[in-house]
């Protein structure tokens, strides 16, 4: 029988697997793998990348269903929230268990060291002092937007909730006018290179931009 009251690491496991208690740290390792995959630099495409499905089968049935009824419509709604909130607590308890994280809640210093691994480990980065120092810029940008949900500031750890409006935001496509303004997004479950090499290249960047819109929009959605 476990003493959880004797042990610092047995709480700290405690700990995250509360936080983080639907999961599922296979996923997150194939979601990582798959989604780091689909660029070769920022904003451009790799033409050999796989697209990620983040709804099941049964889901996208009903979705193609030519009258669905209220209770349909809203069914999808809830199954899409559901599998995007499995998603990206898979893929944060992947990231916690890759740089030793206890909590569930991922601090700049453990995202840097993820991103150095998984979606820049492939790069000759550490021999090129002056490409290093872009690239560290480029995470913690991508670290500010998500940990404050596109907000202009946040707690500086990126959670669950971070987390689904991310997940949320890169597995839609947005709706936009002439003008390019974001006007709310068109749900397929589906994440394809292309449109995540485009949101990525806005995650990157400092400034206030579309994808700044689409996190604080997802974050809201989810949040009620």
């Amino acid at each position: 029988m476990q003493n959880f009251g004797s042990n610092p690491q047995k709480i700290s496991r405690t700990s995250i697997l509360t936080e983080l208690s639907n999961g599922i740290s296979e996923l997150g390792e194939a979601f990582a793998v798959i989604l780091n995959d689909m660029v070769v630099q920022s904003g451009i495409t790799n033409p050999k990348a796989e697209i990620f499905d983040v709804v099941p089968e049964s889901w996208r049935k009903l979705a193609g269903k030519p009258d669905k009824t209220p209770l349909d419509i809203e069914k999808l709604d809830e199954e899409f929230k559901s599998s995007v909130q499995i998603l990206a607590e898979s893929y944060l308890l992947f990231i916690a268990r890759e740089t030793e994280n206890s909590t569930g809640k991922i601090e700049y210093l453990q995202y840097e060291k993820f991103l150095m691994k998984y979606r820049f480990g492939h790069y000759d980065v550490m021999n090129r002092p002056e490409y290093i120092q872009k690239v560290k810029l480029q995470i913690k940008n991508a670290f500010n937007k998500l940990a404050s949900h596109g907000e202009s500031s946040g707690d500086n750890l990126i959670d669950k909730k971070d987390m689904a409006a991310f997940i949320y935001a890169i597995s839609t496509k947005s709706k936009r006018d002439s003008n390019n303004k974001f006007l709310g997004f068109e749900i397929n479950g589906l994440i394809k290179p292309e449109d995540y090499a485009a949101n990525e290249h806005d995650l990157f960047e400092p400034d206030d931009n579309l994808f700044s819109v689409k996190l604080r929009v997802a974050y809201k959605i989810l949040n009620n």
